[in-house]
């Protein structure tokens, strides 16, 4: 499965900020550190938190979860990525309104 529940608690938060975004014109623009934490915050943090939870509920669950039953994993950093990628067009077509 590629999400899992927080995958969707996570998607649910993101589309909560965009709503909140589009709908009160929460920004305006983005500069330099909104772009560099967006990018750190898709490329690099919510990736691993949700690996890290997946990893907690298989060692959970199957003890003897090894190897290529959790190759799947690794297919969240890609996920994450065209997601944010979705995001961050969404932001900037809706922010310049």
């Amino acid at each position: 499965m590629l999400f899992n529940l927080f995958d969707f608690f996570v998607l649910f938060l993101i589309l909560i900020f965009n709503f909140g975004v589009w709908k009160y014109k929460i920004l305006k623009r983005m500069n330099f550190l909104g772009y560099l934490f967006y990018f750190l915050l898709f490329l690099i943090i919510i990736p691993y938190l949700v690996i890290d939870v997946e990893l907690a509920y298989a060692k959970k669950h199957f003890p003897m979860s090894d190897g290529p039953n959790l190759v799947y994993t690794f297919l969240r950093f890609p996920t994450w990525w065209i997601i944010g990628i979705i995001d961050l067009v969404f932001l900037v077509k809706f922010s310049k309104k």
